[in-house]
Formats: C-alpha cells, structure tokens, sequence
C-alpha cells in the first residue's frame, strides 16, 4: 500500500475512479473532518452529523466513475454535506409532523358514534395486524412509543435508513387498507 498523501485532489480522484481504495482512504482521511464540522454546525447533533459524512463517503464511493470533480473535490463535498443535511431536516420536520398528526389523531376522542367508533378501531387493528412484523413493530415504536429512528434502528439491530422503508411500508398498508373507512 502506497503512501498517498501528498497527492493533490485531482490526482487522488483519478485514482478513485480507477477504483483505488487507497485513494478513498486518503481523501476520507483528509476531509471527513472538515466535513463532520460542516454538518455539526448545521444540526448540533454529532450522530447525525457523523451519519451524514459516511453517507457523503459511501455515495462517493459508489458514483466515483461517473463524477467529473478534477481538482475541486473538498467544494464538491462540503456542498454534497450540506444538501444531505438539508434533505436530513426536511425528513425530519416530516417525520416530527406525521407524528404529531397521529398523536393529534390518536388524542381525539369522538364519542358521538361509539359504534362508528369500534368499528372503526377494528378497522384499525385489522389494518395494523396485516402490517409485516418487523414493519409494525418500526411503526409502533415510531408513532406510539414515540422514540427516534436511531433508537429504533439499535433496538432492531438493523440501520437507520431499513427504519425509514419500514414505516414507509407500514404507512403504505395503513393508508390503503384504510382508505376506504375514513373516505
């Protein structure tokens, strides 16, 4: 393994996408950083902030034949960190809002139609039970239990993007098999 070092970013890139890994590992060890700062900066959180920056790597990684960056590469990620972390808010101020919505939802009571009411709950139980068990599970801990992505990915053992698709999933059954109740 060669000493990369005191490759300038242009060369360090031409070698990354004549896929060397040692390439990667200089430019990775030479920003990730300045990168995790730049995302720091911008969420004050350092999971997500450390999260972003692998996230800027591996897409680096796997996009390194088709991007023409020459020797502007450092711009080029610190840029990519803060599109991730405006996509990261955006997510998040959507996940905290659908939350609250269902908190909304969940917190009134119709007392009206108490018929109309446990049919509807059946409904509901029915539309949750058809959900896959791993995606239920990521759903009720999300909605119900109220806790994070990141604390659902470590208690499921899995990432935190495999979250997201499962309650994307459950949404999805939610809103189809419910549909036509709340119509």
């Amino acid at each position: 393994m060669q000493n990369l070092s005191s490759y300038n970013d242009e060369q360090l890139f031409c070698l990354l996408q004549a896929n060397s890994e040692e390439a990667f590992n200089t430019i990775f060890e030479r920003y990730r950083k300045r990168l995790f700062l730049e995302a720091y900066s911008r969420l004050q959180l350092e999971e997500e902030s450390n999260d972003i920056v692998q996230e800027v790597f591996m897409w680096l990684w796997n996009k390194r034949a088709t991007l023409n960056i020459g020797d502007c590469l450092k711009p080029y990620l610190v840029r990519v960190v803060r599109n991730k972390v405006v996509d990261h808010i955006r997510k998040s101020n959507s996940a905290r809002n659908h939350r609250q919505h269902y908190t909304w939802m969940a917190d009134t009571e119709t007392t009206k139609h108490p018929i109309e009411n446990k049919e509807l709950g059946q409904q509901l139980e029915d539309a949750i039970n058809s959900i896959t068990p791993a995606s239920r599970l990521a759903f009720e801990q999300l909605y119900l239990q109220d806790k994070t992505l990141r604390e659902i990915a470590i208690d499921m053992d899995i990432n935190v993007q495999s979250v997201k698709n499962h309650i994307h999933r459950a949404l999805k059954i939610l809103r189809k098999n419910l549909k036509h109740s709340l119509s």
